[in-house]
Formats: C-alpha cells, structure tokens, sequence
C-alpha cells in the first residue's frame, strides 16, 4: 500500500466517538470516566451492548468483540473508535473485521498497545489511524497530550508534508506476531515507530532479530525509539535463580541489527508512559516531521 493512506473525516463538534474492547474486558467505573472525557473534549460518547462482556481476561468472544467493531463500521454516527485497554487480543480479530464496511466509510481508531494490530489492519487497507492514550490511560497524561490526541482528529495533515516522514508501526510485540501474516503493515519507505513493556530483554532481542532477518529494517526510512518500559533481565532482581544478565540495552540492540544507513531516533514520548503522545500512522503529520527533521 503506497503513502500516504487516506485520511478519516476530520472530527466536528458534538460527532460520534464508539467506546470500543477489542482486547481486555472494561469495567463500569472506566466507561465512565472515558465518557466524561469524550464529552468534556466536545464530542458525544457512543457505547453498544457487550462493551462490558467479559470471557477470561477478554472482553467477550473473538466473535463478540469483531461483531462489536463491526456494527461502529456500519454506524454512521460514529467518527471514531476509540480502544477502551490494550493487553492481547486485538490481532486475534483482523480475519473477522469487515475491510469493506470500513472502507465506505472509514472511522478513525484510536489507541496504543495491543491496538497496534489494528492500525496494521488499517494501514494494510490503506487508511490512517491515531496512536495515542487508550481510553483506560487517558487521564494519567497531560492536559496537553489529552488535548492534542483531539486535534489529530481535527486538523486535516497539510498535503506539502513530504512522504518521507510518514509514520507506521507501534508495539513491537504485536508487530513481532504479525510477521508474515497479510496484516503486517506496508513499511516501505515509511518511519516505524517501536514502543514495549514488561518484556525480557533477551526476548526484546529476539523480537528485532525477526524484523531483521525478514529484511524489514532495510525497507524502512529510520526508526523511531518510543518507550520501552519495566522490562526485565535473567537475574535474581528480577525473579531468577541466578544471575545471567543479557548485557545489552533497547539502544545497543538496535544499533547491532538495524543497518548502519538506517537513521534511529530514540527517546519519543510514545509508549507506555503518563506523556504518551498522539502520532497519525499512515502519513506524515507535523509531529513526524518535528521528529524526524533533519533525517
């Protein structure tokens, strides 16, 4: 899929915004919350029956949470789909999604995390999509960060970006599981963004030295180094028997499998922290060219 993708409708006041579960189940408390902050940003919280379904850590059936999906695709009132957690899921659903309902009339999504395996699905069919806070982690950011995932959705990207700059990806284990399935997203000539949490540093090795074998590093522009947060290492500190460190940290491992002509860029305010900034995927936006400026 050439850059950039297309652009979902630019949100107006008082438009649609479908809290959506794709992945873990939600509570009462979080719908709540998440709906004060879709009204106070000016917009009207839309929910279905089943956002509180739970099966296991789930939020339903995959069945349940595509139909879900699903039915916002059809809805006209809806703007934009706004994932409630991440945690696993997501990718389990990319067979069951109606690309043609989405297609007709293309709805922002909006998330991080596990909701990476959505903005691949939509990359894969050639529209954009919104990394920023899930509705579950929105309130730990920022006034600033909140309001600026709102403007991403208001604020058409200026045609004159260049293409270099747009931006794809997101959590690197996600992206890792979706190597060789039809929804790992076009990263040609793209920026992609990697971002983890709670992993083993052995296993964040593993996961680059997949998207190094499978030539991914050489087809992209550069990379952007998001959070990698809580990880850990094979040592007593961290639950072991004994000590048997891996040696290396995320900058170190990039550095051996990324191709020296690759630019890396570290250090984006994007992952799973309280300042998680808000990134279209799909294009090149204003943010992308801030952070890849001079690259």
């Amino acid at each position: 899929m050439p850059f950039p993708c297309r652009i979902p409708k630019t949100l107006q006041p008082g438009d649609g915004v479908l809290l959506v579960a794709p992945a873990r189940f939600v509570t009462e408390d979080q719908v709540a919350a998440a709906e004060q902050h879709i009204r106070l940003a000016g917009y009207t919280p839309i929910s279905y029956d089943g956002l509180l379904e739970r099966d296991g850590q789930f939020a339903g059936s995959d069945a349940d949470r595509s139909d879900y999906l699903n039915t916002g695709f059809l809805d006209e009132r809806v703007r934009a789909m706004w994932a409630m957690r991440g945690g696993y899921g997501c990718a389990s659903l990319l067979p069951l999604l109606d690309a043609k309902a989405f297609l007709t009339d293309p709805k922002w999504l909006v998330g991080f995390s596990d909701v990476t395996a959505l903005h691949c699905w939509a990359q894969v069919n050639g529209i954009a999509s919104l990394h920023a806070p899930v509705g579950s982690t929105y309130g730990q950011a920022s006034t600033k960060v909140q309001s600026d995932m709102w403007q991403s959705m208001v604020q058409l990207e200026d045609e004159s970006f260049e293409l270099n700059s747009a931006v794809v990806g997101g959590n690197l284990s996600v992206l890792y599981s979706l190597l060789g399935t039809p929804f790992f997203p076009p990263v040609d000539g793209a920026w992609l963004l990697l971002e983890d949490l709670d992993e083993y540093l052995y296993h964040v090795d593993r996961m680059l030295l997949a998207l190094r074998l499978a030539g991914v590093f050489e087809r992209v522009r550069g990379i952007l180094v998001g959070a990698f947060t809580e990880l850990r290492d094979n040592t007593i500190a961290h639950g072991q028997s004994f000590d048997n460190p891996f040696g290396r940290d995320v900058r170190q491992m990039l550095e051996n499998h990324v191709p020296e002509m690759i630019p890396i860029v570290h250090d984006i305010s994007v992952g799973h922290l309280a300042e998680n900034e808000s990134v279209i995927l799909g294009v090149a936006s204003a943010k992308s060219v801030h952070w890849t400026h001079g690259f």
